[in-house]
């Protein structure tokens, strides 16, 4: 049992509006280009009264901030697996969401120079102030040191840990101290946790 609440507040009708959901899984018309889709889904999903323009400027800022304005004019049937999923990302992001972008286990099939370029451009949204949620599946020191908070679940949904990770998971190794669980300084404290 138990509320859920956004800023406090119950979430209301309009909540499905305000966030935007990235799939593990990149789905787009393979003939249309890095522009075409955002644009796309900027008409589609930013509300009506927003004129073209506003929506044309709004996914030019996104095409830059995800690093694909050198690519822009690409068909997506030519994009590599990173250039893709940050294709997935845009798409979302060109709806505007006010209250959060939910990512489902965004480096799935990434090495992991694109992981880390993922990731890079994910602290840069979060940066600029875009509340992200992302599941993640075995990150890297470097990757999980990029995440503000962790919610870690055990089998069954029961919370593990929620809480902020600190530099070099300092916060949250200390956390797991207290409790009997050391993770030694030269692990993956993300595998630990896996545990």
């Amino acid at each position: 049992t138990g509320e859920i609440l956004v800023d406090g507040r119950p979430i209301d009708s309009d909540f499905a509006r305000g966030t935007a959901y990235a799939e593990q899984m990149d789905v787009h018309e393979g003939t249309a280009t890095i522009r075409e889709a955002m644009r796309f889904s900027a008409y589609l999903r930013q509300p009506y009264h927003v004129p073209k323009e506003e929506k044309d400027a709004y996914v030019e800022e996104m095409i830059e901030l995800l690093e694909l304005q050198d690519m822009a004019e690409a068909m997506v049937f030519s994009l590599s697996v990173e250039a893709r999923k940050r294709l997935t990302i845009g798409v979302e992001l060109a709806s505007k969401p006010e209250l959060l972008l939910f990512l489902d286990e965004p480096t799935s099939g990434l090495d992991s120079q694109s992981a880390w370029n993922l990731v890079r451009f994910l602290r840069k949204l979060a940066d600029n102030g875009q509340a992200i949620l992302c599941t993640i599946h075995q990150p890297s020191s470097l990757l999980f040191e990029s995440f503000d908070r962790l919610l870690l679940l055990e089998s069954g949904g029961e919370t593990v840990y929620f809480g902020d990770i600190g530099p070099d998971a300092s916060v949250m190794r200390e956390y797991f101290a207290r409790y009997g669980a050391q993770c030694p300084a030269n692990v993956n404290p993300a595998e630990v946790t896996a545990i």
